[in-house]
């Protein structure tokens, strides 16, 4: 008795339906200092434009992208960090302590809190709903 193997003829492979693979994430990068979306073919479709010079750097969470600004031409006291939410509408701006140690880098959320490093090193934490300023830790000081 032979075996039989149940194998696809290759006219059931053209005829299976397709598969296709899509993100749940529209992609994003900084073009010209803007944060823009983009089609899968690279066509900018919507984005942000600066409050001041430049998007330095963006980091997406659900709902949100947190934006940071390159600090040359923004008002005095204002922060170069704030929050945006999913259609690119500013949600909050970081109650930054200190205008003089700008935000330098997003390091990402950690619960409810979105920490970031500034200029001179210190990490702070934010509350993800609002900006306002949850904790500041200096790497100095606990190495003292």
């Amino acid at each position: 008795m032979a075996q039989e193997f149940c194998r696809r003829t290759p006219a059931d492979l053209f005829t299976s339906p397709a598969q296709l693979v899509t993100s749940d994430f529209p992609a994003l990068a900084v073009i010209d200092g803007t944060l823009c979306q983009l089609t899968r073919e690279g066509v900018r479709t919507s984005g942000h434009r600066p409050l001041a010079s430049a998007v330095v750097e963006f980091h997406r969470a659900p709902l949100r992208y947190y934006v940071r600004e390159h600090t040359y031409g923004l008002l005095p006291g204002l922060p170069n960090l704030y929050c945006l939410d999913g259609a690119f509408r500013l949600q909050w701006m970081a109650e930054w302590p200190d205008p003089a140690d700008p935000c330098a880098a997003i390091l990402g959320e950690d619960g409810e809190g979105l920490v970031a490093r500034s200029a001179r090193g210190q990490l702070l934490r934010f509350d993800i709903h609002t900006g306002r300023l949850l904790a500041v830790h200096s790497p100095l000081a606990a190495a003292g």
